[in-house]
């Protein structure tokens, strides 16, 4: 590979990486990354909710890596609510998975709820998740971009050499 081709490669490196520092910089800096819709169980069991009445027991949360607000209805209302996450430092693998496996939006409907039960009816991620995400993938383009151009890694170098150099000096 020639060295204007590499540099081509490595210049396109750059600016991949500028970008997606800027888009994470953006993505972190929007508060919400998740939209749930919640259900109000207990209060639609006692009523035998459906259809339009079922709406009065639906409340929605948006919440993102360290805070959040929604609302919640059971019948009798809105309810708004607001809260801090403490998920903040997570990597986007744990964040995802907190939020899927471990149900972290009925978790959040439900803290210091008494009365009623929440169930979540569906999750979805924002922009500001897919953001970060793709910035992820391409970060790791960039790794193989530079290590296409041929660019050796600072810590490809062998050190033995360097030991070895160092022993007969000191033998002399």
């Amino acid at each position: 590979m020639s060295n204007q081709q590499k540099k081509i490669i490595f210049c396109m490196a750059g600016v991949l990486s500028f970008v997606c520092a800027l888009g994470v910089v953006t993505a972190l800096g929007t508060p919400l990354w998740i939209k749930a819709t919640i259900l109000c169980k207990t209060g639609a069991l006692l009523v035998n909710a459906s259809g339009q009445e079922l709406d009065k027991f639906m409340g929605e949360m948006q919440y993102g890596l360290f805070h959040g607000e929604g609302v919640r209805q059971c019948g009798l209302g809105a309810r708004p609510f607001r809260f801090s996450c403490s998920c903040g430092c997570l990597v986007m693998i744990l964040f995802a998975s907190e939020v899927k496996i471990h149900h972290l939006s009925e978790k959040i409907a439900n803290y210091n709820e008494g009365t009623y039960a929440y169930k979540t009816q569906n999750e979805k991620y924002t922009t500001s998740f897919w953001v970060v995400f793709i910035c992820f993938f391409v970060h790791l383009l960039n790794g193989l971009l530079i290590r296409l151009a041929g660019f050796q890694f600072p810590f490809s170098k062998s050190k033995d050499a360097e030991t070895t150099n160092v022993a007969a000096d000191l033998m002399y």
